[in-house]
């Protein structure tokens, strides 16, 4: 392999985001390690110093002939995040202006952005062969290669079309945005690749997830001809898609574990507050895509954009929808266009309230932080909060959020920091006096994002509160 080739370039007249790239050849070397702990850290170390938040520098131009030669090696023990780094590196060169001059940490001046791109290029017919590898972790990534990087726009769409027929549903997602992304940049096969996806849009045979995707891509490449009938179409497949084709349940609450990109997080470190671990546990859920349709369904809303009304319709359909992960990332995208655009949102207000369910504190977190985000456009939620901090009491006693209350194990393995901003913020005194004195329980906590079971203890009101917990979480973490 090439990586015994390190010697023949001279790193040390580099730089990354943080010094000298002299360090560079042991990460490279780290990635071919088999021990997963190794291979991690240096995928972690080459990320942030040589693709620091997706920069290219010349020691990142330097390193793409090894990362193709691991890629392309058996011996090599995890290729696929091999070439998830070579699509974002590729990535990032595309999005950046050819014509453009850029500089090092050390104010020289690089373009090692069009020296990354250009080797790419050259080296795009591997990805034809990758996209034929037997482990699936190779194939995504180098699906989105061709698409992106393949000069050759009639011969990617062939590969792609032909990868269609025997590929799993969420590896046929893939293909068909990645058959839209050669569309996109080449004019010359736009109409062609426009009329494939209208034709796989309307075939009956295939899943409705594929169908959608062909839809919404179809949408992308020719935004200007969106028509009546694009949301109502959107609402028909979104129906038809059944739990068990996402692996889901209708009945069974979402879970983090639903979504395969993500890894689980790391356990807490021996010592760490119950409630410091929920509080990061939940921050680790934000980002994180629950159905494989969801990136479809949040292009659609992009290119619907004003329209507000098509969009609620949309929305209400996937807060509705009969799987768990459609309905979960339906609430963020729903509290995006209400935050965004003014009108009368009480119905998506009243939908995401119906995923406050005490059996489903994953997703329960969720809705309860976008409705306290919302105050005061979420009222009409109001009794539908209520009921649901009614039920969490009579699960887990009378002052699960009652000064002085603390922490038990219960809170910490069920909703425990996940319920925010409504009800009342954890010891607070001057949201418990409110929620005492109000005639009903849901009494709204004034500032939005303080979390509902957060164990704070100053008597200066919620914003000293905020303060204390956040400098009792760095220190705890």
């Amino acid at each position: 392999m090439m990586i015994n080739e390190f010697d023949g370039v001279d790193w040390e007249s580099m730089g990354h985001a943080y010094g000298p790239a002299s360090d560079v050849p042991g990460w490279l070397k780290g990635m071919a390690s088999a021990d997963p702990g190794v291979r991690d850290k240096a995928f972690s170390d080459f990320y942030s110093a040589a693709h620091h938040q997706g920069d290219v520098y010349p020691c990142t131009a330097a390193s793409l002939p090894f990362l193709f030669e691991m890629a392309d090696s058996l011996a090599t023990p995890d290729r696929g995040s091999v070439i998830e780094l070579l699509l974002s590196i590729g990535q990032e060169c595309r999005d950046m202006d050819p014509e453009g001059v850029y500089f090092t940490p050390v104010g020289t001046e690089s373009r090692a952005h069009v020296d990354a791109l250009a080797l790419i290029g050259e080296r795009a017919e591997v990805f034809v062969r990758w996209v034929m590898d037997p482990d699936e972790e190779v194939r995504r990534p180098a699906i989105e290669c061709l698409g992106l990087f393949l000069a050759d726009s009639a011969r990617a769409l062939e590969v792609l079309g032909s990868l269609l027929p025997r590929s799993s549903m969420v590896q046929q997602l893939f293909v068909v945005r990645a058959v839209a992304t050669v569309a996109l940049r080449d004019a010359a096969v736009h109409g062609a690749t426009a009329g494939w996806l209208e034709d796989l849009a309307g075939d009956t045979a295939q899943v409705p997830e594929v169908r959608l995707a062909a839809l919404v891509h179809r949408v992308r490449c020719t935004p200007g001809e969106l028509g009546d009938a694009l949301v109502p179409a959107a609402v028909g497949l979104i129906r038809e898609i059944a739990p068990e084709e996402t692996g889901g349940d209708d009945d069974a609450p979402c879970r983090a574990e639903a979504e395969p990109d993500v890894a689980a997080g790391t356990e807490p470190s021996p010592g760490v507050p119950p409630q410091v671990a929920a509080a990061f546990e939940d921050l680790e859920r934000h980002g994180r895509v629950h159905a494989p349709t969801t990136s479809l369904l949040e292009a659609l809303h992009t290119v619907l954009d004003d329209r507000v009304l098509e969009r609620t319709a949309l929305l209400s359909e996937q807060l509705c929808s009969a799987d768990p992960g459609v309905r979960y990332d339906a609430i963020r995208m729903a509290k995006e266009l209400i935050g965004q655009w003014r009108g009368d949102h009480s119905g998506l207000v009243v939908l995401i309230a119906g995923c406050l369910l005490p059996e489903d504190a994953y997703t329960s977190a969720a809705a309860a932080e976008a409705l306290g985000a919302l105050v005061p456009v979420s009222e009409p939620a109001r009794e539908a909060l209520a009921a649901y901090v009614e039920a969490c009491r009579a699960e887990h006693g009378p002052r699960v959020w009652g000064p002085g209350s603390g922490w038990s194990a219960a809170l910490t393995r069920k909703p425990s920091g996940r319920w925010r901003a409504w009800g009342i913020c954890g010891r607070c005194p001057v949201c418990w006096r409110r929620w005492t004195r109000a005639p009903t329980p849901g009494v709204l906590c004034r500032w939005p994002g303080i979390w509902a079971a957060r164990p704070v203890t100053s008597r200066r009101g919620c914003r000293s509160s905020w303060r204390r917990w956040t400098s009792r979480m760095r220190r705890s973490r």
